[in-house]
């Protein structure tokens, strides 16, 4: 068995809106108005969606992170807006609350790691661009002191599926790839990162390229993998 369990967070242990223009994002461009945008809620969500696509084919080819922050330098300066550094913090700030507004946390995982945190370490590791978010997230569902290290993309620079993220999280941890298991729910940056460093994924969903030991139908299955298994 493992020594620790490893977790990714969003679309793992919270669920959420895939996309980025069918959110109700109606507090952010009200924010946008009052520092002078001019052009309809329609074309605004469209120029955050835009600016998010730029900065992510500049940085999938090495799957380099970006902030949220240069995003909204992206989106301001299409917009043409005159904004101080705070205000511009406070944009960036209010399209992330509108954007997380549908995320909710998945049934019954608090309850299972709180379980499982008796008899394995648990760390996270997930890709975000506003660590704000992931930490609010993580307080919300009374997460935040059962894993030993949190990782998150945008402070160490680099992406899940890049094998940098996994090394830097297992370094911290003191342990090697063998004695760790990494939990998710995507192909490319879940399954093939972890196991780009030697690392066991189990994986949720069905997926034709994982074993099917590897597959999970949801995360509440761990417990029958892992808890059962301890006790």
């Amino acid at each position: 068995m493992p020594e620790c369990l490893i977790f990714d967070l969003i679309g793992t242990l919270v669920e959420y809106e895939a996309g980025r223009t069918s959110q109700d994002f109606s507090r952010s461009y009200k924010k946008a108005t009052e520092l002078g945008c001019a052009i309809g809620y329609a074309d605004y969500i469209q120029v955050w969606d835009s600016a998010f696509l730029k900065m992510e084919q500049a940085t999938a080819p090495d799957s380099s992170e970006f902030h949220l922050s240069e995003v909204c330098d992206l989106v301001v300066g299409e917009l043409r807006l005159d904004t101080s550094r705070t205000e511009k913090g406070q944009l960036a700030r209010q399209y992330m609350e509108d954007w997380s507004a549908l995320v909710s946390p998945v049934p019954g995982a608090s309850g299972l790691l709180k379980r499982l945190s008796k008899h394995y370490r648990l760390a996270l590791i997930s890709n975000t661009h506003y660590p704000p978010m992931a930490h609010a997230l993580l307080d919300a569902m009374a997460l935040t002191g059962l894993f030993e290290v949190v990782t998150l993309s945008v402070e160490v620079g680099w992406a899940k599926p890049h094998p940098l993220i996994f090394e830097l999280t297992l370094e911290k941890l003191g342990l090697t790839a063998e004695q760790a298991i990494y939990i998710g729910d995507s192909y490319e940056r879940d399954y093939k990162g972890a196991r780009s460093v030697g690392m066991d994924c189990q994986l949720i969903g069905r997926h034709a390229r994982v074993p099917r030991d590897n597959q999970l139908r949801n995360i509440l299955d761990l417990a029958i993998n892992f808890e059962t298994a301890r006790k």
